[in-house]
């Protein structure tokens, strides 16, 4: 099996700032020619760092690659379509591929979309150092 290896300089999120994207949202991911590696919360917690006001956030991660050419319809196909469109108020299709991943792990969690997780996870920061 070929190791594919992900450019972390290359790092996107729900949101313009990765940190935004990772603590507040839980997603993230790096694409290439043939997958995208997602990072996405799985512990809930205070954060802990320079700005530390008290506010809570993702503080672990875990990762998945999906190929791009995956059907996301037939890989989930005992998501209730209706109910996600009603949830984005818009049509499920129309949307980006990170888009759908990033509204069906809203709607139905990690272990749902992703799996369930074994490890204690990632921090920010070891996801971070990775772009250097």
């Amino acid at each position: 099996m070929k190791r594919i290896e992900y450019d972390h300089s290359k790092i996107k999120g729900t949101d313009d700032d990765i940190e935004t994207s990772l603590k507040e949202y839980g997603l993230a991911w790096i694409e290439t020619d043939t997958e995208y590696l997602f990072y996405y919360g799985i512990g809930y917690g205070p954060l802990k760092d320079e700005y530390d006001d008290g506010q809570e956030g993702y503080t672990k991660f875990d990762f998945c690659a999906f190929d791009k050419d995956m059907n996301i319809k037939e890989e989930f196909d005992w998501v209730d379509w209706d109910g996600i469109n009603s949830y984005i108020g818009m049509n499920f299709d129309d949307m980006t591929f990170t888009q759908k991943i990033s509204d069906l792990l809203s709607y139905y969690g990690y272990q749902e979309i992703f799996g369930s997780s074994y490890w204690e996870g990632l921090d920010y920061n070891q996801i971070i150092k990775e772009e250097s």
